[in-house]
């Protein structure tokens, strides 16, 4: 391979590699990106997309003998200043935008505010700036009004005009990380033009999505990764969606069977403990972006609920609880009604429990010991005289530290010390603690290793066995095949699809959390 890349490859990434501890994020990626093109950068969560990005920016220095061109010149790794030099340009999901400000002051944030010495800012000459970016891409956002004013899809172009201020268009790699996550369905195509207008004056946009149909209305080629390697480089136009999930998720592993049910060890199965009428019913749940859900969870049934990020999947367990703004229409528990505003204090008194994940605020108190963090929810078992006792605090923690296996098991070690999945382990030996009936929880898998992954799936399945209902919500599919009986697929704040048995797996989790209508 020439060592300078040719007038149409914009970036050239070659055998890059990148390892954490435990882990082995890129292995050996190497591609082209051409000039002008919009191309698609696709994978799986844990898939290497992240750390790519990274290494781009100059958040991350990737091992040694990878190398990164653009536009045939070498990228300095670890350098964010370098990356901007050569015309690396990021718009990430959260769009680093401030809402109380106007488009003119949050560009300004970034590329300086016009001023002249001795004088006060230059707030006309500010505003023609702005407008003079907003017209080289043909769109209008108003110029007084607060972000927070405007519409969703205004607050994405103001992020990316920011980001092509003093850029050499002809040189501009864009990238655009999930960038229409928080955005309107009817407001997406309008994003898509922006971006396509951008690309007819030079700028290469790569796109990074989990939502397919997006990809195949937007981008011309993509790249996927899987476990850290490339799967391939291939024109958009050569793949159907069936071709295209298939190189995200894996033919084989799309198609595996489901773990076997842990009815076969004593647990009661989803069909047998839905005979039994529902534990929890709920009946239009409603929030800022869930738009009626209804659903019913039997005793003993672990139901998943899926969808991207801005699917209301990540809402769902806050909003049940009052721990998120959230109404229903009726909610029940074991047959009796509960009021249909909750908060967390009456959803623990009617048995409704919220597990986040171990980087959840709220989640634990780092600062706190073991003890004191599993013993948190219920004080009153550990108390005697209204004083708290270490004694029976240690009883409980050790009891619960041995049967789920925390280590190292020292129920004194500040929580904070602990390792990601340790840590997962004594929040669920946190709510286990107090016997609920119905346990959400969000992401229970985030940030942990594959030993600790697989404790925290036989934690679950061994008290779904003893009757417990469970609600899990999680953008790591994986977690959905392996532990559900059920999954609810949302898509815009509602339900797109009802999954069971077979159908519970990663090509048809995809597909569907997707949007995919092939």
């Amino acid at each position: 391979m020439s060592a300078a890349a040719g007038p149409d490859v914009a970036v050239r990434i070659t055998e890059l590699s990148k390892t954490f501890p435990g882990q082995r994020a890129l292995d050996g990626v190497s591609l082209e990106i051409n000039r002008g093109e919009v191309h698609g950068l696709l994978g799986e969560n844990g898939s290497g997309k992240s750390t790519l990005i990274k290494v781009l920016s100059g958040f991350h220095s990737p091992d040694h003998g990878g190398r990164v061109e653009i536009h045939g010149e070498r990228l300095t790794f670890g350098s964010a200043g370098d990356a901007a030099r050569l015309g690396l340009r990021f718009v990430h999901q959260n769009l680093g935008v401030i809402d109380q400000m106007t488009a003119v002051e949050n560009v300004a944030l970034v590329s300086g505010y016009r001023v002249r010495p001795g004088f006060p800012i230059r707030l006309r000459e500010q505003a023609a700036r702005v407008r003079e970016l907003l017209e080289r891409v043909g769109v209008d956002v108003p110029l007084d009004r607060p972000l927070g004013a405007c519409r969703a899809v205004d607050r994405s172009i103001v992020a990316i005009v920011r980001a092509l201020d003093g850029l050499d268009l002809q040189r501009g790699i864009l990238v655009l990380d999930e960038p229409t996550a928080a955005l309107p369905p009817d407001e997406v195509d309008h994003l898509f033009e922006i971006v396509r207008e951008v690309t007819r004056h030079g700028v290469t946009a790569i796109y990074v999505s989990h939502r397919l149909d997006e990809v195949f209305a937007l981008v011309d080629r993509v790249s996927v990764l899987r476990d850290g390697r490339l799967q391939g480089t291939r024109a958009i136009a050569d793949l159907d969606h069936r071709a295209l999930v298939e190189m995200i998720v894996g033919t084989a592993d799309a198609r595996a069977p489901r773990a076997p049910e842990i009815s076969e060890a004593g647990a009661i199965g989803a069909e047998s403990s839905r005979s039994s009428g529902a534990r929890l019913r709920v009946l239009g749940l409603r929030s800022s972006v869930l738009a009626g859900v209804s659903f019913d969870v039997a005793p003993g049934e672990v139901l998943g609920v899926a969808g991207l990020l801005g699917s209301g999947r990540e809402e769902l367990a806050y909003a049940l609880v009052g721990a998120h703004p959230g109404t229903t229409e009726s909610i029940e528990i074991d047959g009796r009604p509960l009021p249909r505003v909750m908060n967390p204090s009456r959803a623990r008194r009617a048995g409704i429990v919220l597990v986040p994940g171990n980087r959840r605020p709220g989640s634990a108190i780092g600062p706190l010991t073991v003890r004191e963090n599993i013993t948190l929810t219920d004080l009153r078992a550990v108390s005697r005289a209204g004083r708290i006792s270490r004694r029976r605090e240690g009883i409980v923690a050790t009891r619960w530290i041995e049967t789920l296996d925390v280590r190292p098991r020292d129920h004194e070690r500040p929580f904070s010390l602990l390792s990601g999945g340790n840590q997962q382990k004594a929040i669920l030996a946190k709510w286990f603690n107090i016997d609920p009936r119905v346990i959400l929880m969000d992401d229970p898998t985030a940030g942990v290793d594959v030993g600790a992954r697989q404790a925290i799936y036989n934690l679950v399945r061994a008290r779904a066995a003893s009757g417990t209902s469970f609600v899990v919500c999680s953008f790591d599919h994986e977690d959905l095949v392996e532990l559900c009986d059920r999954v609810l697929v949302l898509r815009d704040g509602r339900i797109s699809a009802e999954l069971t048995g077979d159908e519970i797996a990663l090509d048809s989790l995809l597909l569907n959390a997707a949007g995919s209508k092939t």
